[in-house]
C-alpha cells in the first residue's frame, strides 16, 4: 500500500501536469485563432452607428484573420438580446459583441437582466466613442443652449420643452436626461421607436429638441433640415467646427459621448482574449479604419482589456445614479 505521502506527491504532480497542459492549450488555442469564421453580434438594427462601426472593423478583422467575421444584427430590448446570445456562448473567441454604453447603463434600468455585465462578459476592447448634438428645427428661437433654457424655464409650467428620443432608456434619451438633470430645467420626454420617426417630427417642429447621434445628425444638419446648436462632448467636432460644446455654451464641465466596446463571453482564456484584443487594436490603428469613424465624429481609443473592465465600473456607478435620480425604467 503507497503511503499517504506517496499519494500526496502523486496527486500534486497530477494537478501540476493538469495545469501545464491547460496552458499549453490555452497558448496554442490563441496562436492557432481563429480557425473558422467568426461572428460579430451587432445588438441594434442595421444602418445605425453600431452597424456602420460594426461592419468596419469585421472588414479588417477578415483581412487581418484569414477568416470571414460575420457581422449578425440582433437588435431588441435595449440590445439586451444580442448581447445576452454573446454571453451565453462558448467561450472560444468565435462569437464577439459589440456593445454601448447601454451595457452600463441597462442593469440600472431594467428590473431584471438575463446577464451580469461583469461576470457574463469578456472585456476585449474600448473601440472608441461618438458624440451626441444637440438638434432643433431651423425655424425654432433656440440658438444656443442659454437660450434652450430660457426656454424651458418658460414653458415649465406647461411641462416644459418637448424632446424626441429613440425610445425610453436610449443612449439619445439618457443624454437629454443629463442635461436636464444639470441645467435645471423641466423637458418632457417624447420616445419613438428609433431616431428616425424622432428626426421627423423634429423637422416638421413637432418637438423642440433632440439629442442625436452625430453620425445619423451630419446629414440633416449639413443639408439645413435641422440647426445643430451644440456638441455633447468636451471638445468641438471636426465636422461642426462652429458648432459650441455645451461646456462653453453655459454649462462648464458638461461631457458625454457614446461609447463602443467588444466584448467576448465570460470565462474567456486570457491569453486568448489578449490575442484576439491586440488584433482588434491593430484594426483601430489601421489609417483607413481612423478615417472612416472620423467622417462620422468618431475617436477611436482601443483600450486594453484590463482600462475596458475599469471604464465599465466608472460608467456602471455614474449611470446608476442618473438613472435612480431620474427615476426611468425600462419596458422589460
Amino acid at each position: 500500500m503507497l503511503s499517504r505521502r506517496t499519494l500526496f506527491a502523486r496527486a500534486t504532480h497530477a494537478a501540476v501536469a493538469a495545469c501545464c497542459i491547460a496552458l499549453g492549450a490555452n497558448r496554442a488555442t490563441a496562436q492557432d485563432y481563429p480557425t473558422k469564421p467568426v461572428q460579430l453580434i451587432v445588438p441594434f438594427a442595421a444602418g445605425g452607428a453600431a452597424d456602420i462601426i460594426g461592419r468596419t472593423i469585421a472588414e479588417k478583422l477578415s483581412q487581418t484573420w484569414g477568416q470571414q467575421v460575420v457581422v449578425e444584427n440582433r437588435g431588441g430590448a435595449g440590445s439586451n438580446i444580442g448581447i445576452n446570445a454573446a454571453a451565453k456562448s462558448a467561450p472560444d473567441g468565435y462569437t464577439l459583441v459589440l456593445a454601448s454604453i447601454a451595457v452600463a447603463v441597462n442593469p440600472w434600468l431594467f428590473k431584471s437582466m438575463p446577464y451580469d455585465p461583469v461576470k457574463d462578459l469578456t472585456p476585449l476592447t474600448l473601440a472608441l466613442e461618438t458624440p451626441n448634438v444637440v438638434l432643433v428645427p431651423p425655424s425654432s428661437p433656440i440658438k444656443n443652449i442659454k437660450d434652450l433654457i430660457a426656454f424651458a424655464k418658460e414653458k415649465a409650467a406647461s411641462g416644459g420643452a418637448t424632446y424626441g428620443s429613440a425610445g425610453v432608456g436610449s443612449s439619445l434619451h439618457l443624454a437629454a436626461e443629463v442635461f436636464r438633470q444639470q441645467a435645471k430645467v423641466e423637458m418632457t420626454h417624447v420616445p419613438y421607436r428609433g431616431s428616425s420617426p424622432a428626426l421627423t417630427d423634429l423637422m416638421a417642429g413637432r418637438i423642440d429638441l433632440m439629442f442625436d447621434n452625430a453620425s445619423t445628425a451630419l446629414p440633416q444638419v449639413q443639408g439645413g433640415s435641422l440647426r445643430a446648436i451644440a456638441v455633447t462632448t468636451k471638445e468641438r467636432i471636426a465636422a461642426l467646427p462652429d458648432v459650441p460644446t455645451i461646456s462653453e455654451s453655459g454649462l462648464p464641465g458638461f461631457e458625454l459621448a457614446n461609447w463602443w466596446a467588444i466584448f467576448g463571453p465570460g470565462q474567456m482564456p486570457p491569453a486568448l482574449a489578449e490575442r484576439i484584443s491586440g488584433d482588434i487594436r491593430k484594426v483601430l490603428a489601421d489609417p483607413d479604419v481612423q478615417k472612416r469613424f472620423a467622417d462620422v465624429s468618431g475617436r477611436v481609443i482601443a483600450s486594453s482589456p484590463q482600462e475596458l473592465a475599469a471604464h465599465l465600473a466608472q460608467e456602471s456607478a455614474k449611470w446608476k445614479q442618473i438613472v435612480e435620480t431620474a427615476g426611468i425604467r425600462g419596458s422589460q
